[in-house]
């Protein structure tokens, strides 16, 4: 698949759809699965669903049709506002769930740690898009 072909856009936007898709509905279902021992923690999941929601991001902004100026700054912020939103649903919905802002600071954070560490370590490419690092966020 050509890296800069309109399928390749469509696949490289699917994959944070569809995880962002996944936290939806583990954050509204009734009752969601429960991990056993210290993976159960729920804000370690949070940060770990939010920071890989960000990368994933990330590289979606990195190439056209986005080319963000920035795109790891897009990611984190993305990356919080739905966490926010999916949030003030758990308040608002009937599902037995209710809102934690403290689950929000999770998301938060664990966005901003896999933006800073994983922007240093992955220096993800973009397709075909020549920008130098300083660029990238």
């Amino acid at each position: 698949m050509n890296p800069g072909s309109k399928s390749a856009h469509i696949l490289r936007l699917s994959i944070p759809v569809l995880w962002a898709l996944i936290i939806l509905w583990l954050s509204l279902t009734s009752s969601p699965p429960e991990l056993p021992g210290v993976l159960g923690w729920d804000k370690l999941l949070h940060a770990g669903a939010y920071g890989l929601l960000s990368i994933l991001l990330a590289q979606a902004f990195l190439c056209p049709p986005f080319s963000m100026n920035k795109p790891w700054l897009w990611a984190w912020t993305t990356a919080v506002v739905y966490g926010a939103f999916l949030e003030v649903l758990q308040l608002l919905s009937q599902t037995g769930r209710t809102a934690e802002w403290l689950d929000l600071f999770a998301d938060a954070i664990g966005a901003f740690f896999f933006c800073v560490v994983f922007r240093h370590i992955l220096k993800l490419p973009c397709c075909h898009d020549e920008r130098s690092d300083t660029n990238n966020g």
